[in-house]
């Protein structure tokens, strides 16, 4: 059973807060947030679309979030605003149920280096941070968090539980981190001697810049020299590996289970579908998209859309596959044919069936 709700509003309070237009009933108190099809007479949900009309009709939601182009349905209050999914986000702030952050503090639990800075910050129990670590005022560590020696963390960042922060690793302003991810565990680098392999150090660093925020599970490896970087504004999702001496553009979208080999260059707004692989040292232009499950061997142009292993044009891509799927009928209309021209062949030949 879901908790019961402590925040409500008005249909009024909300209109005012996202500076939209009200229709209907401006005393309707509203509970929470949720979807067409699970919204509940306490509800408010959001029709983006006039796709989506019908939807809202059979809703049994209390009140909707409109843009202006759809008409609402007989008799049901709503807000009218220009962007719906842009207030959609402040909708979903209003009701979020994980509430304010704690004060800044220790918990009794934490262990911190006497000479690491950490004014204004949040330490929850069981977090370690290491030697010389300085944290910016505003940053909230949760429950299992390490942060190694030498490590910095910008203003007002959120380390979620068994966050993992290595030695020396530079994170910006407002990053945030879900749990159980790493920043900064060594490269993949081994070469083969004498029937075995030996390890490469890495002893670059990581630099995470402002804005970024990175799913559960993902890494970030360190650099061999120098460091791996994550481009301001960039989100990547859960279960991803950026490997060693990367460079990460600006407001990149990285989907989960991708894999980006070292020291590939990504430039700015680059999207990579969900489980795309990128083979070492490759460069992907600005504002490049590359599709769910695609194979990079080679430099991608700015602006270009690739699909398929190895990655081609997403256009080209697609026809090859829709070409794939009539293989099977290809085939025996191919079968049909041999047939008949070996009937005719051997007519041919034989004086009688001429």
């Amino acid at each position: 059973m879901a908790p019961a709700p402590t925040t409500t509003y008005t249909t009024a309070d909300l209109a005012a807060r996202l500076g939209g237009r009200l229709e209907g009933d401006a005393a309707l108190r509203i509970l929470g947030v949720a979807a067409l099809a699970e919204a509940g007479d306490g509800d408010i949900s959001w029709v983006g679309d006039a796709k989506y009309a019908a939807a809202a009709g059979q809703s049994r939601a209390a009140a909707l979030l409109m843009s202006d182009g759809v008409e609402a349905p007989p008799g049901r209050t709503a807000i009218r605003v220009a962007d719906v999914d842009l207030s959609l986000i402040e909708l979903l702030r209003l009701f979020s149920p994980f509430g304010e952050r704690p004060a800044a503090g220790v918990h009794p639990s934490a262990i911190v280096a006497p000479d690491a800075v950490i004014d204004g910050v949040t330490i929850l129990a069981n977090v370690y941070v290491g030697r010389g670590a300085r944290i910016g005022p505003g940053t909230l560590l949760h429950p299992g968090v390490y942060v190694g020696d030498m490590a910095v963390i910008g203003r007002d960042c959120t380390l979620w539980p068994n966050v993992v922060i290595r030695d020396r690793i530079v994170l910006g302003d407002r990053v945030e981190i879900h749990a159980n991810s790493t920043i900064g565990a060594d490269g993949f680098g081994y070469i083969f001697r004498r029937g075995r392999h030996l390890k490469i150090p890495h002893i670059g660093s990581v630099v995470i810049e402002d804005d970024v925020e990175i799913g559960a599970n993902s890494t970030v490896d360190r650099a061999k020299t120098g460091a791996t970087r994550v481009g301001a504004g960039s989100k990547i999702d859960n279960l991803v590996q950026i490997a060693h001496n990367v460079r990460l553009g600006a407001a990149c979208v990285i989907v989960a289970q991708v894999g980006i080999s070292g020291s590939c260059t990504l430039g700015n707004g680059v999207v990579l579908g969900g489980q795309a692989g990128v083979a070492d040292h490759v460069r992907i232009g600005d504002g490049a998209m590359i599709a769910a499950q695609s194979g990079v061997r080679g430099r991608v142009p700015p602006g270009v859309r690739l699909a398929g292993t190895p990655a081609i044009d997403a256009a080209q891509n697609w026809r090859q596959l829709s070409q794939l799927r009539r293989l099977s009928d290809l085939a025996g209309e191919l079968r049909d044919m041999k047939r008949r021209i070996s009937e005719l062949e051997s007519a041919a030949h034989d004086p009688e069936r001429r």
